[in-house]
Order: C-alpha cells, then sequence, then structure tokens
C-alpha cells in the first residue's frame, strides 16, 4: 500500500473515531432537541483545530479532517433517524 495513502488512511480513522467519542461523551444522556445537536457538531467542526495533533504532514491532517466530517455527519444522521422515528436518542 502506498505510504502516504497508508497515513492519510490511519488519521481518517483516528480523526473518526475521536470525533465520534467526543460527541457520544456530549450526548450520554440523550439529545433533547435536534437544534442542539446541530449547535455541537457545528463546534465540533468549527473550533477543533485538529484532534490529532501528532499527525505532521498535510496529508495527514487532510485525512483528519475528512474522518471528524465524516464522524460528525454519521452521528448527526443517526441521530436524526432515531429523533423522528420516536425513539431514545441514546447512543449504545
Amino acid at each position: 500500500m502506498n505510504h502516504e495513502f497508508q497515513q492519510y488512511r490511519f488519521s481518517y480513522i483516528e480523526g473518526r473515531n475521536i470525533t465520534r467519542a467526543r460527541l457520544e461523551a456530549q450526548f450520554r444522556d440523550g439529545i433533547i432537541e435536534l437544534r442542539e445537536l446541530e449547535k455541537a457538531i457545528e463546534q465540533q467542526l468549527t473550533t477543533e483545530p485538529m484532534c490529532a495533533p501528532w499527525r505532521k504532514s498535510e496529508m495527514e491532517h487532510a485525512g483528519c479532517r475528512e474522518g471528524m466530517r465524516m464522524a460528525a455527519l454519521e452521528f448527526f444522521w443517526d441521530c436524526r433517524r432515531r429523533h423522528s422515528s420516536g425513539s431514545p436518542a441514546r447512543q449504545a
């Protein structure tokens, strides 16, 4: 496997896992309103400069940013789907 791609992939996974864990911890008790969730995700994506500062190359930074975005989107849609179906918006 190409070394640059491998570094991108590892930092993508780290960014995704770290962001998902942060959001799950923040909403451990459930989500009352979707607006609350939207604000948290917006804040996560705009105020966090880098979730894996040990990653140094631009390729690694790009992977981490993409992983963060993907985790935020997946978390949002999972919670939104649960919220609209009437089930509790808790994360397992």
